[in-house]
């Protein structure tokens, strides 16, 4: 069974299935290239693919049917109770595709006695109780580095996991601060952007040199002192954050301790998809960030004659799946050959010094490790990442440096770490390397084979070739006239700056929310709805883009004051103070059927009528019966409600309301009234929109369907009805209304939204005739 698709919960219900099932998982990546995917194919012969339906995961080239993670939890409701299929320590999980820097692909077979012994060094060693963890997955589970250290750790260790749903810095503070995380695993890539910011942003405030007294100041303070003295650093970060793991490549020591400096506890491995994949990691006790770590337990390691790291142990691959040859070749009796040079220290500690393919051989028959002068060169001011191969020169090998840097200080670079190396290590010569990043494989390793390619095709003359060397082995890139025509339907060369998004490419709102996700799936940027309507062009979208700045739709603010704990006693202490015995004098309010809420048992939507009465959210709130009115909220117009500023406060402080956009920015509002859900809040919303007191009831607007299906919440229908328009002598503007609670409808996966809008739209609409009847 092949997975292939974005992390989410559906690829880990995806992956668990197969293994409940006895299949074989095939992960992909998903920036993987059609060779790369019709490779693997070729050779696994799966017979399903379990992808999401987004257009860019289509099987239907590859011959494969497809099971859509949209539908799985659809599924779940109509197939019956799987049977037990007997599962041995040797039988093969998964197959993991690696094309390693070479850009042959092997398929390495873990069984489930690997991926089992793995997560018991990793709980005995590395993370010993990471019960009540927090964990946020950014890295793709189709790698074996997240997979084992995010999901199959997390859950076999009784840790929670968040799924992001977009890599961009602003969204992912956000995910951070609301589900206050404590763990991350990261490349150390990503570790350097994040410290990048945080820099930036305290040189951009002046205060450089506070910044550099406070790290200095921290290397004599506890762990908790540190992080209250880097308290506004951890707010940024949702202020729980408390450890990030580093793998997939070295971690530069200087890095490693300055985040542990500023108060997170980094810890560093050292792994291999063969490896299932961990192999030795320090410990939070014993953090070494000039090494890997002494070996996992269970895992033992040794260093050939030749300075190869060779591995064993029940964690490590049985082979390749389908090539003899390759395993043969991997092995040497049991100790798997890791092809990478190291040393193992006085004090048990694993130190990486690079990869044998790697190794340049001099003429004179001296060896150069490509890492050692990387490394120099990158602590270089203009240099982003370098890449050190071996060409041939005048009398042999030469050392010869691919650089990712500014041109103009490129040379002085070299120069000065030739003065810090030794004559065998001296670099012969540079190019500077002309995009903005070196191929790399799926797990960001620069692929070396395809610099060597490219420098000498350079050097040859053959510039043709070279710039086809840049981009191969790697998918085209993605463009925005690429979605738009994929959205469209029209063909990229057809489409013009000029053109509208509505008119003239056809997109209708549904269209534009498709183009807007494939816009932060696949370009990285997110883009609020606010600022993309029909009337926008083609050029107007490219600004957005290029310029990598979020939207910042016009809304109200988010308060988190008005659910606070306090707070609930003085709304309640107000209502009886206030608003209830003015709504007493009012409104003569009958309720019915509050029986029906007995069956709630967490957060609810309940969907009222808005044709009733004027001030039907504070008659809702009286009648609700206390138990629920304290978790009660209401979605008002942020165009109305929310447009004068007292008006806004007192729905905050009265009705505990919050604004929810009908025109613009529609995503920030549907995202907060999540969260208020996601916080046990009920939250009551007015399905026909606008308030048109005395009226007929009007046609549920559509969004309430996705709303109620999306949610995967019960929906309390709510039916007001006035039955007196005009009361008694002494009270000559006193309404009679009937409030009656119905029952509890709730929807199963693969409802449409349509069919949920009519379903609740009928039931409001039932309590709402009716309540002539209950007045009577």
């Amino acid at each position: 069974m092949i997975i292939w698709g974005p992390n989410c919960p559906q690829w880990v219900f995806a992956f668990f299935g197969c293994v409940r099932a006895g299949a074989i998982i095939v992960p992909i990546d998903i920036r993987s290239t059609q060779d790369f995917l019709r490779h693997v194919v070729n050779q696994s012969q799966p017979v399903l693919a379990l992808t999401s339906s987004m257009p860019a995961f289509d099987t239907e080239p590859l011959g494969i049917p497809a099971l859509h993670f949209e539908n799985l939890e659809a599924l779940t409701y109509q197939l019956p109770e799987p049977s037990e299929v007997p599962l041995s320590s040797d039988d093969v999980a998964e197959i993991m595709y690696t094309s390693g820097t070479t850009g042959d692909p092997k398929g390495v077979m873990l069984t489930h006695g690997n991926l089992m012994a793995n997560l018991g060094s990793i709980l005995q060693h590395v993370i010993p109780n990471p019960r009540g963890y927090r964990l946020l997955s950014l890295l793709p589970l189709s790698h074996m580095f997240e997979q084992m250290g995010c999901m199959i750790m997390g859950l076999g260790g009784g840790a929670s996991i968040t799924f992001a749903i977009s890599r961009q810095p602003t969204i992912l503070f956000k995910i951070m601060q609301e589900r206050k995380l404590t763990m991350m695993l990261l490349v150390p890539q990503a570790l350097e952007l994040f410290m990048n910011g945080i820099e930036a942003e305290v040189e951009r405030q002046g205060k450089t040199t506070i910044w550099l007294r406070m790290l200095s100041l921290a290397k004599h303070l506890p762990h908790p002192i540190r992080r209250r003295l880097f308290k506004k650093v951890h707010a940024r970060f949702g202020g729980h954050l408390e450890y990030i793991v580093s793998g997939g490549a070295a971690l530069d020591a200087d890095m490693g301790q300055k985040w542990n400096l500023i108060g997170v506890k980094v810890l560093q491995g050292y792994g291999a998809t063969e490896a299932s994949p961990g192999i030795s990691s320090h410990t939070v006790k014993e953090p070494r960030f000039d090494s890997v770590g002494r070996p996992l337990p269970g895992v033992e390691v040794r260093i050939a004659d030749d300075g190869e790291i060779q591995r064993r142990g029940d964690n490590i691959t049985p082979g390749y799946w389908q090539a003899p040859d390759h395993t043969a070749e991997a092995f040497d009796g049991a100790w798997y050959k890791s092809g990478d040079i190291g040393f193992v220290d006085d004090e048990g500690f694993l130190h990486i010094m690079g990869r044998k393919k790697d190794i340049i051989v001099l003429p004179n028959g001296q060896n150069v490790i490509p890492d050692d002068i990387e490394a120099e060169l990158r602590q270089e001011t203009g240099v982003t990442d370098a890449a050190v191969v071996g060409m041939p020169g005048s009398s042999g090998q030469e050392v010869h440096a691919a650089l990712v840097a500014n041109a103009d200080g490129a040379a002085s670079a070299v120069e000065a770490v030739n003065q810090r190396m030794t004559e065998h290590q001296q670099i012969r010569g540079f190019t500077i390397w002309p995009e903005e990043d070196f191929p790399r494989t799926h797990t960001l390793k620069v692929k070396k084979n395809d610099v060597i390619e490219y420098l000498s095709n350079l050097a040859a003359g053959n510039s043709e070739s070279a710039v086809a060397v840049q981009s191969s082995g790697n998918a085209g890139p993605v463009t925005l006239l690429g979605l738009l025509a994929r959205v469209s339907g029209i063909p990229a060369l057809e489409i013009t700056p000029g053109m509208t998004v509505g008119n003239d490419l056809g997109l209708d709102s549904l269209g534009r929310v498709e183009l807007l996700s494939s816009i932060e799936q696949e370009l990285g940027v997110y883009i609020d709805e606010s600022l993309v309507s029909s009337p926008t062009t083609v050029a107007q979208l490219e600004v957005m883009i290029d310029s990598q700045q979020e939207a910042t739709a016009n809304l109200p603010r988010f308060y988190k004051w008005p659910i606070t704990l306090w707070f609930k006693w003085v709304r309640e202490l107000l209502h009886h103070s206030l608003p209830f015995p003015i709504l007493t004098i009012m409104y003569k309010a009958t309720k019915s059927g509050t029986e029906n809420l007995a069956s709630l048992h967490g957060p609810s939507l309940f969907a009222a009528n808005h044709n009733a009465i004027q001030w039907d959210s504070l008659v809702i709130t009286k009648v609700t019966p206390r138990k629920y009115r304290r978790q009660l909220s209401f979605a008002a117009a942020a165009e109305i409600t929310f447009a004068k500023k007292w008006l806004g406060t007192a729905a905050y402080v009265v009705a505990n309301a919050f604004p929810l956009s009908r025109e613009n920015a529609i995503r920030p509002s549907l995202e907060h009234l999540g969260h208020m859900m996601d916080s046990g809040w009920n939250v009551v919303i007015f399905p026909e929109g606008d308030q048109h007191v005395g009226q007929p009831m009007l046609k549920f607007q559509s969004g309430t369907g996705l709303l109620c299906v999306e949610s995967n919440t019960p929906v309390v229908p709510v039916g007001l009805t006035c039955t007196k328009r005009r009361g008694s002598r002494w009270f000559p503007f006193r309404e009679h209304v009937t409030v009656q609670f119905g029952k509890p409808i709730t929807f199963t996966p693969g409802t449409t939204y349509e069919e949920a809008t009519r379903g609740i739209e009928s039931a409001v609409r039932e309590l709402h005739l009716s309540g002539g009847n209950i007045a009577s």
